[in-house]
């Protein structure tokens, strides 16, 4: 792993910020972990999003150390977790509750943080174990509505069959984020890429299973907030390309009044 780009000195000090890697198995797949802080803190728990894995979070959570125990996790297929044959939301909900209790939250009543892919992860695990869960952040994880997730479904996955590169520097320069979009802080773009490459035969490619990807796993989210027992919240940026004025109306129908970060009119 390279530090050695430019970069604030804020995120330098966060990457330096201590730390602890932890591996759990879950029906059969190691699954990775990461802690950060007190363990006599209250918790936060973040889930990253379809694609990706715990290094989105190296240089957030430690700013959340200061006052909370965080704990961040590569999901199933994804980082530095291990393959599956086959993923289901179920699992991945089994995967958050399990990484959980071997963190020792067990009876801590975390906050869930999920984003995009996570978002949807941390709702279904807010609908079966709320109880055990003080509230469920969604982050740019929009609930579509019917016919919008349909068409979603139709146009497939935007993660595409993996390609083998030459050699790692080549994979790093190859990353782009999807939906594509402008970045003004190109040194977290180059960590990320860091993190989202391994090598393999014949050269680098990226860390996820293409088998994350060969259905939809997600879609229904009403369904599952309808089932929640537990607190929401929702954060979404305001040129979000996931909020349209079509699923911030959609939200805005679903959720209860006073939902924190409740979607707006644009």
């Amino acid at each position: 792993m390279s530090n050695s780009f430019a970069a604030p000195a804020w995120f330098h000090d966060a990457l330096a910020a201590p730390c602890r890697d932890h591996y759990v198995d879950v029906a059969g797949a190691a699954l990775c972990y990461r802690t950060w802080g007190d363990r006599d803190a209250p918790a936060i728990h973040l889930v990253h999003g379809g694609g990706a894995h715990l290094h989105w979070w190296d240089f957030i959570a430690p700013l959340l150390a200061e006052e909370y125990f965080i704990l961040a996790h590569d999901v199933g297929g994804m980082g530095d977790s291990g393959y599956r044959d086959a993923y289901s939301p179920e699992l991945f909900v089994e995967e958050v509750m399990t990484v959980q209790e071997d963190a020792g939250l067990r009876d801590r009543k975390p906050v869930l943080v999920g984003h995009s892919m996570g978002g949807a992860i941390s709702l279904r695990t807010g609908a079966t174990h709320g109880a055990r869960l003080r509230a469920v952040i969604m982050v740019d994880s929009p609930i579509r509505p019917p016919e919008d997730a349909a068409r979603a479904r139709r146009r497939g996955s935007p993660f595409k069959p993996k390609r083998i590169y030459g050699n790692r520097e080549a994979a790093v320069e190859r990353f782009r984020l999807i939906p594509d979009q402008p970045c003004d802080n190109d040194f977290i773009l180059r960590y990320i890429a860091e993190h989202s490459v391994r090598e393999t035969d014949g050269g680098w490619t990226w860390k996820f299973d293409d088998k994350v990807f060969a259905t939809r796993l997600f879609g229904r989210g009403q369904d599952a907030l309808a089932k929640l027992s537990c607190p929401l919240g929702v954060i979404y940026g305001a040129h979000s390309q996931f909020f349209t004025a079509e699923i911030i109306a959609y939200m805005r129908g679903l959720l209860p009044p006073g939902t924190p970060g409740q979607p707006q009119r644009r």
